[in-house]
């Protein structure tokens, strides 16, 4: 029997407390049949074409799009760190060391890396699912394990009981029913189900793969007509020799076959007519376009429109799908910056949470710590330059405050500490002197330079008070060259 440890024992609880209002609504009304109850009992939802979703995300733009979410927030550097507002003592510190153990090496097979890129790309497949086991020692109380998502049934009829089935993992994709089958029950305590872009609709949500299911099923159509016509090589065109005599016709196809003809037949019509009948309208030989040829008969540019929609389903840019027509640096920085914002920080988000609420608080039952992404609110280095110039320019903000929000290390001059009016006060009242002193040298400031014994400005600064070293004596002027005398 495992051992769960002390810390472990004081769970959240998961049925409904005693005072809670019960729920009017049903919570899945197009589930129901009409004049049946809300679902309940051992009746169960699944997700449709599991298979067909498995096949499709090996395609190359499907996997292209999965790729460009899931690289980047499985290299991402993470931590357990205290909450905002909680202090760091010991037994926080054992805490956050603890948890992040477990996330580190999850199970007896996974890393830290390996086990978010299964996660991620399950997300973006159709949905997530981690299995939760708590027992062990003391040293390693939570084991984590990645569970195919799209094996997942639900009861969308669970009432929230502790011991309850709430989804059921079948084998091979199957479908399953009261009686029949195999399945694996699995309680709310057992399992994470993370689901993308939920709906009032449907227990299940819909992954990004799923809304563009109908144009991946379209490129893969498209591109195989592409090759049929490539590999093929059938003309596009048909040659009409117009109003000729049937032995002319006759004649001109066996030359065709014989001496012309290689790569494709190439079809000759004609209209054939009688000696004697002829009308004085010959038509001439022309060529009949049968379909188009070159890029058009291939449907590139349809082709090109559905990578677009599949970008469109993932919320990345059509330049992730190496779709880089007119992309000029300016522009790829900002579908870059697009994609962080609009895809894989919202889904780092989703992880997080995940990890905050069902592994942290549940399994652990640790209240005051939590998971955090390290870089994942990327900063636009130049639009925070100019913030911060704006800033320093209205007074608001001191050159050593910039510097402290920038992680970076305080100036020890006190000019970093003055404001933009300050400096500009200063470079005013230096204006017009021959030598500016610097401030940071208390005997010197408030004095000024003593002119020469000439009376021409000093080049040296005085030397402060207190000290004995001799004053630095300005050069005598040169002599002036005696006049030339005429002989």
């Amino acid at each position: 029997m495992a051992i769960i440890p002390e810390g472990l024992r004081k769970r959240f609880r998961i049925g409904r407390p005693r005072h809670e209002p019960k729920r009017e609504s049903l919570p899945w009304p197009n589930l129901n049949v009409l004049g049946q109850a809300s679902p309940a009992g051992n009746r169960i939802v699944y997700k449709p074409t599991p298979k067909n979703l498995r096949y499709f995300s090996r395609t190359p733009i499907a996997h292209r799009a999965i790729n460009a979410i899931k690289r980047p927030i499985s290299m991402l550097a993470w931590d357990v760190v205290p909450i905002e507002d909680v202090a760091e003592n010991s037994e926080i510190k054992r805490q956050c060391a603890l948890v992040k153990e477990c996330i580190k090496k999850p199970n007896a097979d996974d890393n830290s890396m390996s086990f978010m890129e299964q996660i991620v790309e399950d997300y973006c497949v159709g949905a997530a699912a981690i299995e939760i086991g708590i027992g062990g020692d003391a040293d390693r109380p939570v084991w984590l394990w990645p569970v195919d998502g799209l094996s997942i049934h639900l009861y969308p009829g669970w009432a929230g009981g502790r011991n309850e089935a709430r989804y059921l993992q079948t084998i091979g994709y199957g479908s399953y029913s009261v009686g029949a089958g195999q399945g694996v029950p699995l309680t709310d305590d057992e399992l994470i189900y993370i689901r993308p872009n939920p709906t009032t609709a449907m227990p299940f949500g819909y992954g990004p793969l799923e809304i563009a299911f109908a144009s991946i099923a379209r490129q893969l159509s498209t591109g195989e007509f592409a090759g049929k016509m490539a590999g093929n090589a059938q003309p596009s065109f048909m040659i009409d020799l117009g109003e000729v005599d049937a032995n002319y016709l006759a004649s001109f196809r066996s030359y065709w076959k014989n001496d012309v003809e290689g790569q494709g037949i190439v079809p000759i019509t004609g209209t054939a007519i009688q000696p004697g009948t002829e009308s004085g309208k010959t038509r001439g030989t022309t060529i009949e376009r049968l379909y188009p040829e070159g890029d058009n008969a291939l449907y590139l540019g349809y082709q090109e429109f559905l990578r677009t929609e599949i970008a469109a389903a993932f919320d990345i840019s059509n330049m992730n799908l190496n779709i880089e027509r007119d992309v000029n640096r300016n522009t790829a920085e900002v579908l870059e910056d697009r994609d962080w914002n609009h895809a894989i920080k919202p889904t780092a988000n989703v992880l997080k949470h995940a990890f905050d609420e069902r592994v942290i608080k549940r399994a652990f039952g640790f209240s005051q710590i939590e998971f955090k992404w390290e870089g994942l609110d990327r900063e636009d280095e130049l639009a925070s330059a100019q913030i911060h110039k704006l800033y320093y320019d209205m007074n608001a903000l001191t050159p050593n405050q910039i510097r402290d929000k920038l992680g970076e290390p305080i100036e020890a001059s006190t000019w970093g500490d003055r404001t933009s009016a300050d400096v500009e006060i200063a470079k005013v009242a230096a204006r017009g002197s021959g030598l500016v002193f610097d401030p940071e040298l208390p005997a010197l400031v408030g004095q000024k330079p003593q002119p020469n014994a000439d009376g021409t400005p000093s080049q040296q600064p005085p030397k402060p008070a207190g000290q004995g070293a001799p004053a630095i004596k300005p050069l005598p002027p040169k002599p002036k060259p005696a006049a030339k005398r005429n002989s």
